[in-house]
C-alpha cells in the first residue's frame, strides 16, 4: 500500500486462476429502522446472476463482538459471497452495540446484549421478507462468538427461521464466568452483586431453553478460551433432550476461530449440509 498516493499493488497471483472461474455476487448497504426505530446499517450479498423478478431464500448473518461491525471486506470466515454462492441473499445488520456508529450507539446494548440486538435483528428479517426477491418461508440465521450467542436467544424467542448455526457462543452466562474475559472485574459488576441477578436471567440463553423448538447446528472447538466448549456441549445436549433436531461438529484442535485450511472447507461443508436439509430449496 502507498499511503501518500492511495494505490495498492497486488504481491500474489496464486489464485488468479480459480477466481477467473468464480462468479462473484453484488452487494449493497440499506437502511432500515431498528430498535427504538433507529437506523441500522446493513450489508446484503446477492449471488451470482441474481433475479429480481425470481425468490431467493434469506440467510441472517450475525457478527461477533457485539462491539465489531461488518465492513464491505473479505474474509475466510463467515464469508458472504460463499454463502451467497449457494443461492441465498445474505444480509448482515451493524446493530446496536456494533462499532463504527459511534460511542452512544455501540453502549447502547450495555449490559442488556439480549434485547435491542434482538429486536434488531428481527426487523432486519421483516426488511428482507417485505422485498419482492425474498422468499419468506425460507429464511435462516447463524453467528459466531456474540453471534452465536444472539442466535441462542433468537432460539427461545419468536423468530421466522427455519434453522439456526450456533459457533463459539455464549449459551450460559453464569458458566461463561470461567472464560479469559473473566480475569477482570466485570464492569457493571458480578451477577452476585444486588440487582444483577435479573439482568443475568433476563440475558442468559439457557434460561429460555423451554421454548426451544428451531433446527440447530451446534459448532465448537476444544481450544476455545474466550467462550468455554462447555457451552457447546450444554446448548447441543438441551437440545438433544428437548428432541430438537440438532447435530454437533465439533473441533478437538481449533480455538475460538476455524483456521486451519481443511477445517475451514469441512466448516462451510457442514453448515451447507445443514441448510440444505431444513431450509430446501423451493419445490
Amino acid at each position: 500500500l502507498d499511503p501518500r498516493r492511495g494505490s495498492a499493488r497486488k504481491l500474489s497471483t496464486i489464485n488468479d486462476a480459480l477466481l477467473a472461474d468464480t462468479a462473484m455476487g453484488t452487494f449493497e448497504s440499506v437502511t432500515y429502522a431498528g430498535a427504538k426505530g433507529e437506523d441500522i446499517q446493513m450489508w446484503v450479498n446477492y449471488p451470482a446472476g441474481f433475479d429480481r423478478t425470481k425468490k431467493y431464500p434469506v440467510y441472517v448473518v450475525i457478527h461477533g463482538g457485539p462491539h465489531n461491525g461488518v465492513t464491505n471486506a473479505m474474509q475466510f470466515r463467515w464469508n458472504a459471497q460463499v454463502f451467497a454462492s449457494w443461492g441465498y441473499v445474505v444480509i448482515q445488520p451493524n446493530f446496536h452495540g456494533s462499532s463504527g456508529f459511534g460511542e452512544k450507539f455501540a453502549d447502547s446494548i450495555n449490559p442488556e446484549w439480549a434485547q435491542m440486538p434482538y429486536e434488531d435483528v428481527i426487523k432486519s428479517a421483516e426488511w428482507a421478507a417485505a422485498q419482492p426477491w425474498a422468499d419468506a418461508d425460507r429464511m435462516v440465521a447463524g453467528g459466531g462468538s456474540y453471534g452465536g450467542y444472539l442466535t441462542s436467544v433468537i432460539l427461545g424467542r419468536e423468530h421466522p427461521f427455519k434453522a439456526l448455526v450456533a459457533h463459539a457462543k455464549v449459551y450460559n452466562l453464569y458458566t461463561q464466568y470461567a472464560a479469559d474475559f473473566a480475569t477482570t472485574v466485570p464492569r457493571f459488576g458480578g451477577f452476585w452483586e444486588e440487582g444483577n441477578r435479573e439482568i443475568t436471567d433476563r440475558n442468559t440463553p439457557h434460561f429460555s431453553a423451554g421454548n426451544f423448538k428451531t433446527p440447530t447446528l451446534v459448532i465448537h472447538g476444544q481450544r476455545d478460551l474466550r467462550v468455554p466448549v462447555n457451552h457447546g456441549i450444554e446448548l447441543f445436549q438441551t437440545l438433544l433432550v428437548k428432541g430438537v433436531p440438532t447435530r454437533l461438529v465439533y473441533f478437538p484442535d481449533e480455538n475460538h476461530w476455524v483456521l486451519k485450511p481443511q477445517n475451514s472447507v469441512f466448516w462451510y461443508s457442514e453448515v451447507r449440509r445443514w441448510l440444505d436439509q431444513y431450509n430446501p430449496p423451493a419445490g
